[in-house]
């Protein structure tokens, strides 16, 4: 097919730069393709039906940057070459005033700067200034967004105009994922091409050596970097707890990127606009055979358009913890006539997380298609999470069908807390009363530590222990430390908990305990304050002073003790 010619010329002009490869065969191919008349015809305009506007300048000037590099290679062989580039380049010149869309202005500029023609008015008066940088932004359209800079970046390059180039190359940069990549691969591939010749042109004319120091709190020594030309291209990272404060301090000259990641608890969220473009779904079945117990995952799914199929689909298939993948299932639906999926591979990069990810060579419009396979549960986990199965186009990696599943739940539905009618999301471990013993520092650490919001002396006074939630019914004898639920002490507060977690709460109705919770574990719950039992609540027995003459509970006594007299006495220092 044409698409496919187009692919094959493009791909060999990159190829020689990095293995052997038969010129031969990449003369075939652009002899053919022009033979065939399959991209560019005499008057030089673009065939098929390629997305966005302006899509006949655009494509051409695609093809025409291929060409352009390939000279090198090609052009002793292909005796038409030169002159085809040249008629291309004046149909780009005549048509270039008359673009509207920022990506093709881009790409044509390119284009235009290889052939030493650049417009740079017309270029620059589609860019946009941020605080960021500069861009070329397509409305509605990231990653084309980033393509389209990136050949901006090129052109500039080119043209030797390095400062407004550094602008988007700052701006690029700002756009990475925290894997590093810019989301699709076209995307991805054009921004490392033009960041990398940007970096290439301006190496020798900066001075670089910086000195950066980052500082920890509680930490003795700071860590130190030195960043010179030589070792500019190496990322340097170090780990800080989340309730750590740090500086940065860099001197001397040059210009380097922070960036800081923080991971954090979240809540999975299927939302019904993320369906707008396909219908999924997905469930987990047991099946009969092997490991601790076999579950079959099938997928329901087609695209909603009237008009055309998805093409190159993307199945984006989470793997639940303890559990991996029959593989036979996978290689029989990637062989054969049918051959239901084109590759199938275990992926850290397009799903971020690690998952399993189909590739599909089509999705049909209102016509489901199913897919099937087993899984296996080789490891016994506490409270298994749901698992996530998100289909997109790969250019349109945002235009996404998420749902979810679990093999104990209908359509993975997430665990909730439920009082009344309001709701909370309880998708987490349980939380354990420490029965083992406890250091004095670990306990008032966790008391004063960023996000823990109360701490108190309860009692249970009461237990509503029902199939679908715990409500535990508990006075605040005594508050420690005050949070955001002001003027508690000596009221009863309700406590929700998943019954799941009933015998790792071990709570004994009229005991006393010491019970530390994190704001996260207090939502809002229709205007009221709702207590949750969360995997990270502390909950911890309070002996009684008769107890505390015994030695199973002397020690875990004047612990708490001291605890008390020191928050009553002093609070936690800031």
């Amino acid at each position: 097919r044409d698409s496919r010619w187009l692919m094959l010329t493009l791909s060999s002009i990159s190829v020689p730069n990095f293995i052997t490869f038969p010129q031969s065969v990449l003369w075939a191919a652009i002899d053919l393709r022009r033979k065939k008349k399959i991209m560019l015809t005499d008057k030089i305009s673009a065939l098929g039906d390629v997305r966005g506007k302006d899509a006949d300048a655009s494509l051409t000037a695609f093809v025409v940057i291929a060409m352009q590099e390939a000279r090198e290679i090609c052009g002793g062989s292909v005796g038409s070459l030169h002159d085809s580039i040249k008629k291309a380049v004046v149909f780009l010149e005549g048509r270039l005033p008359q673009l509207t869309n920022p990506y093709a202005v881009a790409m044509t500029s390119y284009a235009m700067a290889n052939a030493d023609k650049l417009n740079k008015d017309i270029l620059m008066k589609y860019s946009s200034q941020h605080e960021a940088g500069r861009s070329w932004t397509v409305p509605g359209q990231h990653h084309h967004s980033l393509e389209a800079t990136a050949y901006a970046v090129l052109a500039l390059v080119k043209a030797k105009d390095f400062d407004k180039a550094g602008e988007a190359v700052h701006w690029l940069n700002r756009q990475q994922s925290h894997y590093g990549g810019s989301g699709t691969t076209q995307a991805t591939v054009m921004v490392f091409q033009a960041v990398a010749e940007y970096r290439t042109q301006v190496k020798d004319r900066q001075n670089f050596n910086l000195d950066v120091e980052l500082s920890v709190a509680g930490r003795g020594k700071p860590v130190r970097y030195t960043i010179k030309r030589e070792n500019a291209h190496l990322t340097r990272s170090d780990r800080v707890d989340i309730n750590k404060e740090f500086n940065v301090t860099a001197r001397g000259t040059g210009t380097a990127t922070l960036s800081v990641l923080t991971l954090y608890y979240a809540r999975p969220v299927e939302k019904k606009s993320d369906c707008t473009f396909f219908d999924l779904t997905v469930k987990m079945e047991k099946d009969n055979e092997g490991a601790i117990e076999t579950y079959k995952i099938t997928m329901d799914f087609y695209y909603k358009s009237d008009k055309t199929d998805a093409t190159m689909t993307i199945l984006d298939i989470g793997i639940p913890t303890g559990f991996t993948v029959e593989n036979r299932d996978l290689e029989e639906l990637s062989r054969g006539k049918e051959r239901y999926i084109q590759k199938f591979e275990m992926d850290k990069v397009l799903s971020e997380r690690g998952s399993l990810i189909l590739y599909l060579d089509k999705v049909l419009r209102k016509e489901p298609q199913r897919l099937a396979f087993r899984m296996h549960k080789m490891l016994n986990v506490g409270v298994l999470q749901p698992a996530a199965v998100t289909i997109y186009e790969y250019y349109s990696p945002n235009a996404r069908c998420t749902k979810f599943f679990h093999p104990e739940r209908a359509d993975g539905a997430i665990s909730r807390l439920c009082k009344g009618d309001l709701c909370q999301c309880a998708e987490e471990n349980c939380s354990y009363q420490k029965k083992n013993h406890i250091g004095d520092e670990e306990r008032f650490n966790r008391a004063c530590e960023a996000g823990m919001d109360y701490v108190y002396k309860v009692k249970v006074v009461g237990m509503d222990l029902q199939q679908d939630a715990d409500i535990y019914d508990l006075e605040v004898e005594q508050v420690l430390k005050e949070g955001t639920d002001v003027d508690v002490e000596g009221k009863r507060r309700p406590f929700l908990a998943r019954p799941t977690c009933r015998n790792h709460l071990g709570l004994v109705k009229d005991k006393s305990y010491l019970i530390m919770g994190r704001s996260v574990d207090l939502p809002d719950l229709g205007g009221s304050l709702q207590y949750i039992f969360g995997e990270q609540t502390w909950i911890e027995y309070w002996p009684t002073r008769q107890e505390s003459q015994t030695q199973e509970h002397r020690d875990r006594y004047i612990g708490i003790s001291d605890l008390q007299n020191s928050l009553l006495k002093e609070g936690c220092a800031t």
